[in-house]
């Protein structure tokens, strides 16, 4: 969740090994720099020792981003600051086009290597105080 104004959150946790070793206390830095540091520890599948989705709910008090994305940018910046800053760079001021950005997001992830598939969605979500509507003058 990147929010116009304010901090950012990262909604879900990444079941990897890296993940893992930050909730240790292991550093940022070191835990994703790690031999094993992308291996995953959860999964779907037949063969998968749990299943049961975790899931948050959101509801946003004020206009923003929702992104959705894979490792691939992820991998760039997992910080939830840090991707914030990136995403609001190439947002601009206004709210900008879904796609536009998605796409901007994408190459820029390439141009830093693309070592993975790279996918990234966006919504544009409108806060309640957004889109609640002004009292008529009746």
């Amino acid at each position: 969740w990147i929010p116009d104004e304010g901090d950012a959150g990262q909604l879900t946790t990444d079941d990897s090994w890296a993940a893992e070793r930050i909730a240790m206390g292991v550093p940022r830095e070191e835990a994703e720099t790690g031999h094993h540091a992308h291996a995953i520890t959860r999964w779907l599948g037949v063969d998968a020792p749990d299943t049961t989705p975790r899931t948050v709910c959101l509801e946003p008090d004020r206009s923003g981003w929702l992104l959705l994305c894979s490792d691939g940018l992820w991998n760039y910046r997992s910080d939830a600051a840090e991707l914030a800053a990136l995403v609001r760079e190439f947002a601009g001021p206004e709210p900008s086009d879904p796609l536009q950005l998605a796409e901007d997001l994408v190459a820029w992830a390439n141009g830093q290597g693309g070592h993975d598939n790279v996918t990234v969605a966006l919504a544009r979500i409108a806060g309640r105080a957004a889109t609640e509507a002004e009292p008529s003058g009746v």
